[in-house]
């Protein structure tokens, strides 16, 4: 019996670690990172490349808290129904307009750091209480190796730069999105294109935060170039 008791605690402790093995190397969502809220804007007119503000980064753990290198992480806008991706080249990442998603791989720490440029549909002619449609909290999907990290909310800091001769951050976008806070604020739905101070509201707040966008974009250090690379003028996802 004694002889029995060993084999089952051995095959028991065997069994622990290859579930250990096993879960090794596999996201966890509850140890990773996907901060709440993405910023989606464009290209500096200055330098040609991302605007530094719209950095996003995701970090993937395994159960162990152990951070996962080399994996392939997908943001998935396939639910953020006023957003449009930029199609420009950015080193490091791929745009796949038919998901829509943008897609990297983590680093030796676990972290996969992108600037998502993009922009909003909102054309601008809605009168409130009026608003263009669009979605609210958690529109966009974290994905690490085919496993749902998190639901991240997409803040557009071109509110209509896919939309007409609109590309660029400048004085119009600060227009259309006060026209959104005038809406919310007679009762239509949460829009996260216009929640710029990433706190799940959107009202005067928004405006003061937008207005400092604006401005680093008329200064060539915010997105003011819109989906640019190279200096060139680059086409948005259908």
């Amino acid at each position: 019996m004694t002889g029995l008791v060993r084999k089952a605690t051995l095959l028991g402790v065997c069994g622990l670690l290859i579930a250990a093995v096993v879960s090794a190397n596999v996201p966890d969502p509850s140890k990773s990172t996907t901060p709440g809220f993405i910023k989606v804007g464009g290209a500096q007119t200055t330098a040609g490349v991302p605007d530094p503000t719209i950095t996003y980064t995701v970090v993937v753990r395994d159960f162990a808290n152990n951070p996962i290198a080399g994996s392939s992480i997908e943001l998935n806008f396939a639910n953020c129904t006023d957003t449009k991706l930029c199609t420009a080249v950015v080193a490091g990442r791929t745009v796949d307009c038919t998901t829509p998603a943008v897609r990297l791989t983590t680093n030796a720490s676990g972290q996969a750091i992108v600037s998502v440029m993009g922009a909003s549909t909102n054309p601008g002619t809605f009168v409130p209480p009026n608003i263009a449609p669009g979605a609210g909290l958690g529109c966009m999907r974290v994905y690490a190796d085919g496993i749902q990290l998190g639901t991240v909310t997409s803040v557009d800091y071109d509110q209509n730069g896919s939309v007409g001769s609109g590309n660029g951050v400048n004085g119009l976008d600060f227009s259309i999105a006060k026209s959104d806070v005038g809406a919310i604020g007679l009762g239509a739905a949460y829009k996260g294109r216009a929640d710029y101070d990433l706190n799940g509201a959107v009202n005067g707040s928004d405006l003061s935060s937008l207005k400092t966008i604006v401005g680093a974009s008329g200064l060539g250090s915010g997105s003011g170039a819109g989906c640019a690379s190279g200096g060139a003028t680059q086409p948005y996802c259908p």
